[in-house]
C-alpha cells in the first residue's frame, strides 16, 4: 500500500533476474527434444502460476499474457469455475468414451450454442487431428478427393493438413499427398494480385476459381479456409470473401470447410467467425479456446452431412481420446461461461478499444506497417520500410518480442506480425495497461535500415 492507502501499482515485466527460470529451463532441456516454438525458445519463460491474464514466473516476474497459447486461454488462467468443475470430474471418471454426465452436459451446452443447421460434433485431441477428420468427412460427403487451400494458411503438421499448409512449414517434408492445390488469400495489406479493395472486385476469389479450373481433375471435395488467417498474423479478409468462396464451392459441387481452430467460441466477437458474413459452412473445425486449456478439438457439421459414409460407420470417425469425460467437462464448462458472461460481445467491445488505440502506431511507431484484427484476435505487422512494406526480419521480430516481454506483455508472433490473443475475460484495466506498454515499447524502437532490393 502507498502512504495514501491506495493499492500499489503492479510492477509488470522482467524486473527480477531470471535465475530460477534459467536453471529450470536448462534442466528441462536435458530431456526435451528440439523443435519447440520459436517464442518459447526466445523467452525461456518458466511459469510458477497464472491467474486470468497474468503469468508469474519462477522468479516472481509478472507479465500480461496476451499470447494466450494462440487463443487457447479463452476464459482466463485458473478460471475458478473451470477449476471446480474439472477437479470434480477428475475425482469421478477420467478415461473412456462411454456415455457420461460430462458428455451430456456438453451436448446440452452445445445445443444452446451451435448455429443451425450445424448440430453435430465429433471430438478429437488436437487441431491437426480434427482437420484430418474434416478431410475424411468431405471425401465421404462428395465421393471426391481434391482440396483447395490458400497461401498463408496453416492447418496442421500431419500429412493431410500439412498438404493444405503453404510456405516454410512444409519445407523438406515432401512428398505430400496429391490432389492439393492453393490460391492467393484475401490479404488486402499485401495483395498478391497487386490490386486494392473494393476496386478489385474480390479478384482473389476469381483467382481461386481459375486455379480449380486449371489444376483440378474434376474431383474437388472441399475448399478449406480460415475466416481469419491466424499464423500469418490475424489477416482479416474483406467483406464478402467467405460467401464468395462458398459460392465457388457450390459451383464445383464441393463443400466449404471453415477452419475456426483459432477464431471459434467468441474470439472474434461472434460465436464463430463465419457468422460475421452470414454464411454457413458445410464443415467447421474447432479447438483451442473451446477447452480453455484442456487439449480438445472437434469437427462440427449438420446431422445430414455427418451421416455420410464411410465417416459415419462404426469406429470410422472415432479418436483414442475423443469425448473422454475430462474433455467433455472442459467444453461444457467453457461454453457455458462464454454464453453466460456474453464473452463474444465483450470481445467485440474490447477489440474495438484495442484497434482504436493501436492503429495510430502505423503513423507513430517506426516499425509498424499495419494494425488489424477482429474481436480479440489482433495483429501488428512490422516492416522496415512503410512504403515498400518490406517485412521485418526474424532478428527484428525477436528483438521486439523480447522488448515487450521485458516491459511486461507476452505476445505471439507469426511471420513478421505480433499476434495478440488476450483472454476474453481480460480485466479492462489490464487491457489498458497492455495497450500502454505496447504503444510505449513500439514507439521507442528504431526502424532498422531496409535491406537492399526490398519489395512489397
Amino acid at each position: 500500500m502507498t502512504r495514501e492507502g491506495s493499492i500499489e501499482p503492479v510492477a509488470w515485466g522482467m524486473r527480477a533476474p531470471a535465475v530460477r527460470s534459467r536453471a529450470h529451463w536448462a534442466a528441462e532441456q536435458e530431456t526435451i527434444g528440439p523443435g519447440l516454438q520459436a517464442v518459447m525458445l526466445w523467452a525461456r519463460l518458466c511459469v510458477e502460476s497464472a491467474d486470468g491474464a497474468v503469468i508469474t514466473d519462477q522468479d516472481g516476474n509478472r507479465v500480461l499474457d496476451f499470447q494466450g497459447a494462440g487463443g487457447v486461454n479463452s476464459i482466463g488462467h485458473a478460471n475458478p469455475r473451470l477449476v471446480e468443475e474439472m477437479t470434480r470430474q477428475l475425482t469421478t471418471w477420467t478415461a473412456g468414451a462411454f456415455g457420461s454426465t460430462a458428455r451430456l452436459d456438453m451436448v446440452r451446452a452445445l445445443q444452446e450454442y451451435l448455429p443451425a443447421p450445424l448440430d453435430r460434433i465429433q471430438l478429437y485431441s488436437g487441431g491437426t487431428e480434427a482437420v484430418e477428420a474434416a478431410l475424411r468427412l468431405a471425401k465421404s460427403v462428395t465421393g471426391k478427393h481434391e482440396f483447395l487451400s490458400f497461401w498463408g494458411g496453416f492447418h496442421g503438421k500431419t500429412m493431410g493438413s500439412l498438404a493444405l499448409t503453404t510456405g516454410s512449414a512444409r519445407s523438406k517434408l515432401g512428398p505430400l499427398p496429391t490432389g492439393n492445390f492453393s490460391a492467393p488469400y484475401a490479404n488486402c495489406y499485401r495483395c498478391p494480385l497487386k490490386l486494392s479493395y473494393p476496386g478489385c472486385g474480390l479478384a482473389c476469389v476469381d483467382s481461386a476459381r481459375e486455379v480449380i479450373k486449371q489444376q483440378s481433375t474434376g474431383a474437388l471435395a472441399a475448399i478449406v479456409v480460415e475466416p481469419v488467417q491466424g499464423r500469418s498474423g490475424n489477416v482479416v479478409p474483406p467483406p464478402g470473401y467467405l460467401p464468395a468462396l462458398a459460392s465457388v464451392a457450390r459451383e464445383f459441387d464441393a463443400v466449404l470447410i471453415d477452419d475456426e481452430m483459432m477464431t471459434g467460441f467468441g474470439r472474434t466477437g461472434e460465436s464463430f467467425a463465419f457468422q460475421h458474413e452470414h454464411v454457413v459452412p458445410d464443415i467447421v473445425t474447432v479447438g483451442k479456446g473451446m477447452g480453455a486449456g484442456y487439449p480438445v478439438s472437434g469437427v462440427i457439421a449438420s446431422a445430414q452431412t455427418m451421416s455420410a459414409a464411410p465417416f459415419s460407420e462404426p469406429s470410422a470417425s472415432s479418436s483414442s481420446f475423443g469425448a473422454f469425460p475430462m474433455a467433455c467437462r472442459a467444453v461444457a464448462t467453457t461454453v457455458e461461461i462464454i454464453r453466460e458472461e456474453d464473452l463474444a460481445d465483450r470481445a467485440t467491445r474490447l477489440g474495438k478499444l484495442f484497434l482504436d488505440a493501436l492503429r495510430p502506431l502505423v503513423d507513430s511507431a517506426p516499425l509498424v506497417g499495419d494494425v488489424r484484427g477482429l474481436g480479440l484476435a489482433l495483429g501488428i505487422e512490422l516492416v522496415v520500410d512503410k512504403r515498400t512494406k518490406e517485412p521485418a526480419d526474424a532478428a527484428t521480430i525477436r528483438q521486439v518480442y523480447l522488448a515487450l516481454l521485458e516491459a511486461g506483455v507476452l505476445v505471439m508472433t507469426g511471420g513478421n506480425t505480433l499476434r495478440l490473443y488476450p483472454p476474453l475475460t481480460v480485466d479492462e484495466d489490464q487491457a489498458a495497461e497492455a495497450i500502454d506498454i505496447i504503444c510505449r515499447t513500439l514507439r521507442a524502437l528504431p526502424s532498422p535500415a531496409p535491406r537492399s532490393g526490398g519489395a512489397r
